[in-house]
């Protein structure tokens, strides 16, 4: 369900509708995202540059990136001829994403179709598998701890009150559900590394050269964690610790980085977060939450496996106890 929710929410942001029913030849949207973050981890080229290609060439590693993307340029190839086409039939509060992209190649002609679609897929490749792992590792911390469930279903649930569905104007006065957030995004971080960085100029950190040339990766799930930034229980899920903190995740403080720093952070975070308070609003309003099993929600394995997006080992399967 989370699944299918992220999509439906990313799609519609960015085509206007969900184009994830059909698959193209044959292939699904998830099944084409899936296979590029695989195809992210590198290859043999990545770690050894000068036979690495060989080797890449021989395991099928090259004709599996090719036909990926090929993939991905058919298919928002064929979302930018259907947005051209119906253009003229398209009222200024109908326009989305699509449709300002191609008003900008249309103002300016060094901006190409093959541009519009690195950024949609920018958009695909960077709001979905986040936002969904994000949601998860929430979802999860917060079942594993039955005290913070308790305190933030009674927030929402007076929020909310006697309505029938959780509205935004609701959300903005959430205190807790903004904390419960924050914390997940600093324990869980779903990019736990940043993608790898040429160094521009030399620089010294920590005592340590740093040169011009040199790949730099940073540890922001290490950062979270750090004891010497956060001293109060660092590796536990204690989001009071907010209730006096001014640290956020909008890149302006650099105790936690879920979404980067500086020029390089995300665009879509308040996107994410928004989308991820929204549904955890909804699934803790109307449902209460068991591990199932005979396993006490204490006990909830929280493994975490992964490279370019940290996930939980064993997938999260939870009852939902309809909320009277």
């Amino acid at each position: 369900m989370v699944l299918t929710l992220v999509y439906g929410v990313v799609c519609k942001f960015a085509f206007g509708k969900s184009y994830t029913e059909k698959p193209f030849k044959g292939v699904t949207v998830k099944g084409m995202l899936e296979e590029s973050t695989a195809l992210l981890t590198g290859s043999f080229a990545d770690m050894f540059p000068t036979y690495g290609w060989i080797l890449d060439k021989l395991s099928g590693w090259n004709d599996r990136l090719d036909k990926c993307f090929t993939n991905f340029d058919g298919y928002f190839e064929m979302i930018i001829d259907k947005h051209l086409q119906e253009a003229a039939e398209t009222s200024e509060d109908e326009k989305d994403f699509v449709h300002s992209l191609i008003e900008l190649s249309q103002k300016d002609s060094g901006f190409t179709k093959d541009d519009m679609k690195a950024i949609l897929l920018d958009v695909l490749a960077g709001a979905i598998d986040t936002t969904i792992a994000t949601m998860l590792w929430a979802m999860a911390a917060i079942v594993k701890n039955p005290r913070v469930m308790q305190k933030l279903q009674t927030e929402i649930r007076s929020c909310v009150g006697s309505k029938t569905k959780v509205e935004a104007s609701d959300i903005t006065n959430m205190t807790y559900l903004k904390m419960v957030t924050k914390e997940s995004l600093r324990l869980y971080p779903a990019a736990p590394l940043s993608f790898p960085r040429d160094c521009s100029s030399h620089c010294r950190i920590g005592g340590y050269d740093v040169f011009p040339g040199t790949t730099v990766v940073i540890n922001g799930w290490g950062i979270g964690r750090d004891p010497k930034n956060w001293k109060e229980r660092p590796n536990e899920f204690y989001p009071e610790r907010f209730e006096n903190m001014e640290v956020d995740f909008l890149g302006n403080h650099f105790e936690m980085i879920p979404f980067g720093g500086g020029r390089r952070s995300s665009p879509g975070m308040k996107f994410a977060t928004s989308t991820v308070e929204w549904t955890l609003a909804n699934l803790l309003c109307w449902f209460d939450w068991e591990v199932g099993g005979g396993i006490k929600n204490e006990d909830l394995d929280m493994e975490e496996k992964g490279f370019i997006l940290t996930r939980k080992k064993l997938p999260l399967c939870l009852v939902p106890i309809k909320h009277n």
